[in-house]
């Protein structure tokens, strides 16, 4: 197959299917964890074996300090590598680089969509490393619904449901990424939260993260690089949580 047939096939758009809590492809975990809250209807577009694999859901700023960028592609691709499908809304910011460096680094991937699934357009930045045999995206809304603030809240949900365990990268005071880590917390989700030496003003929602029990994501001193292990460890023995603590330093 030539260069260029091959990447028609992978950035050419399947059928969006629909699937209700009754199909077979419904996650179960997403009944386990949102229970009442969970989605009546998902619409699904790629690969939906994706939907049952184990998941690693990532939030972050939209607008993330270079330190927040290069921290998620770090954990993007030791996620990658590990097997592990990132989870993340389709938003700028950390959710981008989340679903960017997975896919540059051969994994799996799902946006989760705080709007119809028929406005999904493949982000122009994204087209160099999609495939749609490795990325699922997936909406609980009326296929023609439009964004608005309160959705992107209630897709944090999904995140959630489908996530063994959720990294923060930089959460401000109030938003969606505080509102996504409190709700990790809430659903006895394993909550990661990132801890730099020096955090931004735009992180200052990761202490607050940590004081409520979010576990520390920092750097190991071995490798220089985030220190996934206790997260790798949790999302083996799901629901069971880690409370042992590698030697690490800040990021």
């Amino acid at each position: 197959m030539s260069k260029d047939r091959a990447t028609d096939k992978a950035t050419a758009a399947p059928d969006i299917r629909q699937i209700g809590q009754n199909d077979t492809l419904y996650p179960k975990r997403l009944l386990t964890v949102l229970d009442n809250k969970a989605p009546d209807t998902l619409y699904l577009q790629g690969n939906v074996d994706l939907l049952n694999l184990d998941g690693i859901g990532f939030c972050g700023s939209r607008k993330s300090s270079q330190k927040g960028i290069d921290t998620v592609r770090d954990c993007a691709e030791q996620a990658a590598v590990a097997g592990l499908t990132v989870v993340s809304g389709n938003a700028a910011g950390i959710d981008f680089e989340a679903h960017y460096h997975s896919l540059a680094a051969g994994g799996t991937t799902i946006l989760v969509l705080p709007e119809g699934i028929n406005h999904f357009r493949i982000k122009r930045a994204l087209a160099p490393v999609w495939d749609w045999a490795r990325t699922l995206v997936v909406s609980q809304f009326n296929p023609d619904d439009a964004w608005k603030g309160y959705r992107a809240m209630t897709r944090n949900q999904v995140i959630i449901g489908l996530s063994k365990a959720m990294i923060v990268i930089e959460a401000g005071e109030k938003g969606g990424t505080m509102n996504a880590g409190m709700e990790t917390l809430k659903r006895d989700t394993p909550l990661y939260v990132a801890e730099y030496q020096d955090m931004s003003i735009d992180a200052r929602g990761n202490k607050k993260l940590l004081e409520l029990g979010g576990k520390r994501l920092a750097r190991s001193r071995s490798t220089g690089r985030a220190n996934m292990k206790n997260i790798f460890d949790d999302i083996a023995k799901d629901p069971a949580t880690s409370s042992q603590q590698d030697q690490i330093g800040l990021l």
